[in-house]
């Protein structure tokens, strides 16, 4: 047998209920929401540290030496991309250990971020490793690259305006230091290589002279060749003389005896200038080493050598001028454009952003345990 409840009494339990799950939500929301978003107020409006940010703007650029002297020279300038190879090295050269280093042992980085003059949960640890001041470092220096302009944009954070442009301007001066030495750098490379071609193009070109000098003196002749050809002309001469002795020979041989006076000089100047011509021909093309054609074969490739060896020279010269004009032309440097810059008023922390950024987060972890709660529930009733 089933007993009914009256309809007021179901409706006071209902009003009931829903009284307690509204003040489990106001509950919720007041620990969840409200506490977090309180102490986020208190935090960043009265307890926090205001923070300075300097802001510079830079960019690295190279020297304008004129135009390329060649048309490698004008294909290797016109190669896309480094310029912005340059930016990307300095923006992760600022982003860098050595930086913060730098920083702690020229600038007093740890000693200002460490100062009791800080709140407890926004200053560094006076005893943190060098990690944890790689970390924090991280957290307040910013460097942004423009793609499309090339500038690097640097904002720096610090406790007081004058140590944020203190150390914008030496993050800034270090960078500047770093692109000097890569640039200089680069061109000592370069113009060694150079130097270096230079050197050996010079080494060979001596070695050539000292062996034709050599063999120069060696066979007591300066210019084989032109010995050859003053003995073709020679021999060249005494054959005209030749045929023009022959002629007269036959000329007297027919009108007088053989034994003429005459006939007989002739005869004699004949066997003269032939003797002579066969001398010629025997210094030219002898079997001997005394001949000129042994000096030829000696003293030829050495002559070869010897222009190669000196077409490589002037090649080595003229590579190492262009060397040192294209190394004035790739000359890197840094240029600011603005900053660093002293800030008048403190940029950090945002207090509104903060405030409903603490707002938003537990509005969303709320809902997250809520469901999470609900969840667990409902599998534990089944």
């Amino acid at each position: 047998m089933s007993t009914s409840v009256p309809s007021d009494t179901r409706a006071k339990t209902a009003k009931q209920l829903r009284r307690l799950r509204a003040r489990r939500l106001a509950l919720r929301l007041a620990l969840g929401v409200g506490v977090p978003t309180l102490l986020a107020a208190l935090y960043f409006g009265a307890i926090v540290t205001p923070r300075y940010e300097s802001v510079t703007s830079f960019t690295i650029q190279s020297a304008d030496g004129g135009a390329p002297a060649s048309a490698l020279q004008m294909l290797i300038s016109n190669v896309p991309g480094t310029s912005g190879r340059d930016v990307m090295l300095v923006q992760e050269y600022i982003r860098s250990r050595d930086m913060v280093r730098h920083l702690v042992e020229n600038h007093g980085y740890v000693a200002h971020y460490s100062s009791d003059e800080a709140d407890l949960i926004s200053r560094l640890d006076a005893d943190a490793s060098f990690e944890e001041v790689y970390g924090y470092y991280l957290d307040h220096v910013h460097v942004e690259h423009d793609t499309a302009s090339g500038v690097l944009t640097l904002q720096v954070q610090a406790f007081s305006r004058d140590k944020a442009f203190e150390l914008g301007q030496a993050i800034l001066a270090h960078s500047e230091s770093m692109v000097n030495a890569l640039s200089a750098s680069a061109r000592e490379d370069r113009i060694a290589l150079s130097q270096q071609e230079l050197r050996r193009a010079e080494e060979r070109l001596t070695k050539a002279r000292g062996a034709l000098r050599e063999l120069q003196s060696e066979r007591g002749d300066f210019n084989p060749v032109a010995s050859a050809e003053a003995v073709l002309q020679v021999r060249s001469r005494l054959e005209a003389e030749l045929a023009i002795a022959r002629a007269e020979l036959s000329t007297v041989t027919a009108t007088m005896p053989r034994t003429s006076p005459e006939v007989v000089a002739a005869r004699r100047r004949v066997s003269a200038l032939q003797q002579q011509i066969d001398q010629q021909s025997s210094r030219l093309v002898g079997d001997g080493d005394e001949s000129l054609n042994a000096d030829l074969a000696q003293f030829e490739p050495l002559v070869i050598e010897k222009e190669f060896a000196q077409r490589a020279y002037e090649s080595a010269l003229t590579s190492m001028e262009l060397a040192r004009v294209d190394a004035s032309r790739q000359h890197r440097y840094l240029v600011r454009i603005a900053g660093p810059s002293r800030p008048d008023d403190s940029s950090h922390p945002r207090f509104w952003y903060a405030v409903l950024t603490v707002l938003v987060l537990s509005f969303a972890l709320l809902g997250v345990g809520t469901l999470l709660l609900a969840s667990i529930r409902e599998h534990a009733n089944v």
